[in-house]
């Protein structure tokens, strides 16, 4: 039964030091390459062709350009407080369908009485159609009651 033989402890111990030896010449060669303004990396011993041209500092200019931003970025969630009983989610829906495409309208019910809680949401599929609505309908009368509506927030765990 032939095992192979790997040559013992000594010889491992023999290669790791070959090998860290490699290792270490190597990090020389290429801090060396970096101090004289070569990469390393790309292993070109020739001296460059051309030099660089000098750029003073006062030329750089750093920074992001601008880009116009999107008005249309949507969809936007309203809240809609304020909301009688008998107010139901088409009711909602007929009332703010005026102000652009509805992705989605719900009025939040109780779950035992399956009766209104008094608040709902409205989603615009664009920001300028939900704040158009904002606009018009915050503090109207909707079913003898009057409505509160702006962007709904990002719900808060506890």
């Amino acid at each position: 039964m032939n095992r192979g033989y790997s040559g013992g402890k000594r010889n491992r111990e023999v290669n790791r030091d070959a090998k860290k030896k490699e290792k270490e010449q190597r990090l020389r060669r290429n801090r060396e390459l970096r101090a004289r303004g070569m990469d390393p990396d790309l292993a070109v011993m020739a001296e460059p062709e051309a030099p660089l041209p000098e750029v003073k500092l006062e030329e750089v200019v750093i920074g992001v350009p601008s880009r116009a931003r999107r008005e249309d970025f949507g969809p936007v969630k309203l809240f809609v407080g304020g909301l009688s009983p008998e107010t139901t989610s088409a009711d909602l829906r007929a009332a703010f369908a005026k102000f652009g495409e509805l992705l989605d309208v719900a009025v939040i019910t109780e779950r035992a009485t399956r009766r209104s809680r008094g608040f709902g949401f409205v989603s615009y599929a664009t920001s300028v159609a939900a704040d158009a609505a904002v606009k018009e309908m915050n503090g109207v009368e909707l079913d003898g009651r009057t409505m509160r509506v702006n962007r709904a927030e990002e719900p808060r765990f506890r």
